[in-house]
């Protein structure tokens, strides 16, 4: 299987939800990774904090992109036979739901490139 990066992007303020509508959302995050470990297509994945820093040209800016008020909110490493196949997994993640923006990127494992 090939190795897919399912990134989350989303309004700064992600973060804002109530203690109920929080553990609702990771109820259905577990469920969905449940469902991803069962069928072989899960390896990792984590929520990332919203504060950051981005560098450009040396110089460092706190944050997520401030003029688009979007940042990353996590990530899932995904195993899937291809991009179509990651892309139909990505379907089921529950940031959708929310207006997450979610991002699929094949990992290219240079060992294997080079051979």
């Amino acid at each position: 299987m090939k190795e897919f990066l399912l990134l989350i992007r989303e309004n700064a303020d992600y973060g804002d939800l109530s203690v109920e509508d929080m553990q609702a959302d990771i109820q259905e995050h577990i469920k969905w990774v449940e469902t991803l470990v069962e069928n072989g297509n899960f390896k990792d994945g984590n929520p990332l904090d919203s504060a950051g820093v981005t560098l450009k040209d040396g110089i460092a800016t706190d944050g997520p992109y401030v003029e688009t008020k979007e940042c990353v909110s996590g990530y899932y490493f995904l195993l899937a036979n291809s991009l179509d196949e990651a892309k139909e997994l990505a379907k089921g993640c529950p940031d959708l739901k929310r207006g997450a923006t979610l991002e699929i990127r094949r990992i290219i494992n240079t060992d294997e490139e080079q051979h």
